[in-house]
This record gives C-alpha cells, structure tokens and sequence, in this order.
C-alpha cells in the first residue's frame, strides 16, 4: 500500500517538474503585451542633437527607428507632416498637416531597423512642428491605418542665417 502511495506521490513530481520544464518554451511564442516602436534619432544615431534652427532649403539628417513587439510580421509606414502649433497632435487622430515625405519597413516579429532620412523644410516659419507618425497596414482594411505613436520636433526656419 505505501509502496503505492509512493510511486503516485512520484508521478505527480514528475508531471509538475515536467509543466514547469515545457511552460517557458509554450509560453514563448505567445505576446502578453503587443507594441511597436516609433523613435527618431538625430544625425549621430542617438536621441537627442535635433536641428532646431535652419535655414530655407537646408538639408538635415535623422534617423527613423522602428521595432516590432506585435507578435507577428508588420507593415509599417512612417509619415513626416509639416505643421505649426495651431494644429494638436493626438494619440487617437492623425495629424492635420500635410505628408511631406513617408517611409516604409516591413518587420518580423522582435525585428527592428533604423532608416536614415534627408529632410529639408521649405518655408520660413518659427515653432514649425516636424511631427513623424507611425501607420501599419490592416489587412481586413486594405490600407495603412494610424498606429498611435508619433514623435515630433520643433524648428524655426529664417530665410537666412
């Protein structure tokens, strides 16, 4: 009868050390918490070092870095507006500005990537708002939808220097 006892208490160590073993690799595959990343860098790579003053026509460089947390593939496209603070920027509503270039990058799950960019702004302005704003593409929709995440900067553009 103990021996019984024994050999039940002994399987079921077993089976717990066994799900305890396979619950990591099940539970890898599935996403808690999906997100994406949506960052600008300035012309050295890194947050921080932004053009703040320009000149009309003058080029500057950034960088886009994107990353996928989403649990599966995703296409994105990034937009630049060119606006001022009369307009509001929202995470529920796109910007109102004009697209003044865009981007795209198609990313597997955990993959990130970094595009570098040349912009220039051609028109003369104080607190211009540079807003960049990330779309994914829906496929039950057919086109790229707003994603909630933006970064902006702010520019004052002189006609000369």
């Amino acid at each position: 009868m103990i021996d019984d006892e024994v050999k039940a208490a002994a399987l079921v160590m077993i089976g717990l050390m066994g799900a305890v073993a396979i619950y990591p690799i099940l539970a890898e595959s599935r996403v808690v918490e999906p997100f994406s990343e949506l960052g600008i860098l300035g012309p050295y790579m890194k947050i921080g070092d932004y053009p703040r003053q320009l000149v009309v026509g003058q080029r500057f460089s950034l960088y886009i870095y994107v990353g996928n947390h989403e649990g599966s593939s995703q296409y994105y496209r990034v937009f630049a507006k060119l606006g001022d603070r009369g307009l509001n920027v929202s995470d529920t509503e796109p910007y109102g500005a004009p697209v003044v270039a865009s981007w795209d990058a198609v990313l597997t799950n955990e993959a990130n990537t970094t595009i570098p960019i040349t912009l220039s702004v051609g028109r003369t302005g104080l607190n211009q708002r540079l807003v960049f704003e990330m779309h994914r593409y829906d496929p039950a929709k057919g086109e790229f939808v707003y994603h909630q995440r933006w970064n902006q900067l702010w520019l004052n553009v002189t006609s000369t220097r």
